[in-house]
């Protein structure tokens, strides 16, 4: 009895833990770049009228990487958490565009991660994944067409798809030079795909 006792059981020693140093240390990097990109974007001196995080995507950059390197979890993680740490720290995107880029960023990360683990890795890969989380975002917004001050769902995708046309070139770089100077698998040495 004192044995059964003193040794913990097989199962009690395999308990995974949430949240070890390494994720910590990962999260705390991607919530950074998250919050860098935008506000490296939003310094740039442009006229009073142009909006440059609607046209090149700066929250979209650190998930990106992240799912491309095989950290769904993270990608998820910075996904939910980058539009309500960019709002806390800086007011931007107000709270109705925060709801609308975390659903966005949610399905990109999602569809991201299924293309890879349909087809593997390809250089094209956030172009099709940033479609699907707009797409998405339309649908919400057609439920909650305040999140975009009333306007109708069909126009605002449309418009935020054409003004997003140099950010989805810039995701593809991004895709296509991690996919290539940094391939996944043992081969190239980042991480696995899928």
């Amino acid at each position: 009895m004192a044995a059964v006792l003193s040794e913990p059981s097989a199962a009690a020693r395999r308990v995974p833990r949430f949240l070890t140093v390494s994720l910590a240390r990962e999260l705390g990097i991607l919530l950074t770049l998250s919050v860098m990109f935008p506000f490296m974007v939003h310094i740039l001196p442009v006229p009073e009228d142009a909006r440059l995080g609607p046209r090149l995507l700066p929250l979209f950059y650190a998930p990106l990487l992240a799912a491309l390197w095989g950290r769904a979890y993270s990608a998820l993680v910075i996904a939910v958490a980058a539009p309500w740490l960019n709002w806390v720290l800086t007011a931007h995107p107000p709270v109705p565009g925060a709801m609308v880029m975390t659903v966005e960023l949610s399905c990109f990360v999602i569809g991201l991660r299924f293309l890879l683990a349909r087809g593997g890795a390809r250089w094209f890969l956030a172009a099709p994944a940033y479609f699907f989380g707009k797409v998405v975002a339309m649908l919400v917004v057609l439920c909650f067409p305040d999140l975009v001050g009333g306007r109708p769902a069909l126009g605002w995708t449309a418009q935020g798809m054409a003004m997003a046309v140099p950010g989805i070139a810039i995701l593809v770089l991004i895709n296509f030079l991690a996919v290539h100077y940094y391939p996944p698998g043992s081969g190239g040495g980042g991480p696995k795909a899928a």
